[in-house]
């Protein structure tokens, strides 16, 4: 979640592993498609954010976490593209995508 509503409670902050403002407008403005907006997602997020992912694994194998986003379902949403990537760096882990 790049901008949090004020009115949310949360523990933990991520915003490096949102979409950068530019892709985010890109997808919602329909410049991109999602093929295009997750494999730029992918690079500059997945690719490039390795600690934080691997940050986001470690708390998650000690503690339930929750990927918050304002979109209303997983399928076109950054946060199920985050706990694919965190599964697939952890097998352990139980990954529940709503």
């Amino acid at each position: 979640m790049r901008r949090p509503d004020r009115s949310v409670s949360y523990d933990i902050w991520m915003p490096i592993l949102a979409p950068s403002g530019k892709l985010l407008t890109d997808f919602h403005k329909k410049k991109v498609i999602w093929p295009v907006f997750e494999e730029r997602f992918r690079k500059e997020v997945i690719k490039g954010q390795r600690k934080y992912l691997l940050l986001l694994v470690e708390m998650a194998l000690k503690r339930k976490i929750t990927i918050l986003c304002w979109e209303k379902t997983p399928k076109h949403c950054h946060r199920r593209l985050v706990a694919e990537e965190c599964k697939k760096m952890n097998k352990k882990l139980k990954v529940v995508i709503k």
